[in-house]
């Protein structure tokens, strides 16, 4: 008979694990909602657009991909989350789930993260060509993006390939976890885990961070020049904003990866895994892809104007036609001064020609 305290305790850690793979599968319903309603937006502009080479925005495709490397990360960890609810509470048909393509699943979870990482430096790599390489118009065009799109999926294939074939003899550094009845890496193989975090996470955050910091330096130089015309001015100011955005994203995909390396180094030191730290790192990756993909409205400002607009943020909206409207005044004050200093110009020149 088990000691009712360790039965409590049980019960308690059970009730714990369900809780946190139902949170996790609410925020991924969620980031898929928003990430499947952002691409069907981009669908719908690129139907009713009539010039569509000229006006559809290669930001808006780069977005794009994005929420699809979320919709596609979201299935593979919502599997993982109902499996693992099966496996708690024994419910069959959802237990089967943990064994249908287990570590093909778990290899897609990694492929599928990578590429999200990889579709947010192709975003940094467009604003770099468009701010500090703008004479070279042919490295922003859509054909030139469109294959840096499939370069990134078949990259995040190419750099998780080492967690299959790299462990002794050959074989895959994924195992099915009892616990948690999924596949993964676990935090046990030290060799598998530094490889995950190298490839998956620092080396696309390292790249990121390199690319923006390009950028900054850039835009304070060029601040510090002065703006010929209006139209560089404005461009200027929204490159600034958008960079201040990004700064948040960048927060997010670092905060996704702190919970790993916590627990891998946790590991290390006591040599014991937590009961809860496979559980938590997928909760950590959901609520960051909430975050993301909520984000993407934010940092994309075709997007984010559209939203404020339809959700009837008048001072927004109100604000946005006062700027526009003063700055055709300010142009139209610009032409008159022009039009009455030529004019005054040619009179001067004409009594200057009679006097002589």
């Amino acid at each position: 008979m088990m000691n009712p305290v360790l039965n409590n305790s049980f019960n308690n850690q059970l009730h714990l694990k369900t809780w946190m793979n139902i949170w996790t599968l609410l925020n991924i319903i969620l980031a898929m909602i928003i990430s499947l309603f952002i691409i069907i937006y981009v669908i719908i502009i690129y139907i009713s657009k009539k010039n569509l080479k000229k006006s559809f925005h290669v930001s808006l495709v780069l977005t794009c991909n994005t929420c699809l490397t979320i919709i596609c990360s979201s299935i593979t960890i919502s599997l993982m989350s109902l499996s693992s609810i099966g496996g708690d509470w024994n419910i069959i048909f959802l237990k089967q789930i943990g064994l249908w393509g287990c570590h093909t699943r778990g290899y897609l979870a990694y492929v599928f993260i990578t590429s999200m990482y990889l579709s947010y430096v192709s975003q940094a790599c467009y604003r770099l060509f468009r701010i500090v390489y703008h004479k070279y118009k042919y490295l922003r065009t859509m054909s030139t993006f469109s294959h840096y799109i499939f370069l990134q999926w078949i990259l995040s294939f190419i750099f998780t390939l080492p967690i299959l074939f790299s462990n002794k003899n050959y074989s895959s550094f994924i195992i099915y976890l009892p616990e948690d009845f999924n596949c993964l890496v676990p935090f046990t193989n030290i060799r598998g885990v530094t490889i995950i975090v190298i490839i998956v996470y620092l080396s696309s955050l390292c790249g990121l961070c390199l690319i923006y910091y390009r950028i900054i330096v850039h835009i304070r130089h060029k601040k510090k020049q002065p703006s010929n015309t209006l139209k560089l001015r404005r461009q200027n100011k929204r490159d600034r904003s958008v960079i201040k955005r990004i700064y948040t994203v960048i927060i997010i995909l670092w905060a996704l990866g702190i919970p790993v390396i916590v627990f891998f180094i946790a590991f290390v030191i006591t040599g014991k895994v937590h009961w809860t730290a496979y559980r938590i790192c997928w909760m950590t990756v959901s609520i960051s892809f909430l975050f993301i993909s909520l984000s993407s409205f934010y940092i994309t400002p075709q997007i984010y104007k559209k939203i404020r607009i339809i959700f009837g943020c008048s001072k927004y909206h109100k604000k946005h036609h006062g700027i526009s409207y003063s700055i055709n005044i300010s142009i139209e004050r610009e032409k008159k001064i022009e039009s009455l200093l030529l004019e005054n110009t040619s009179l001067t020149n004409a009594n200057i020609l009679t006097f002589i």
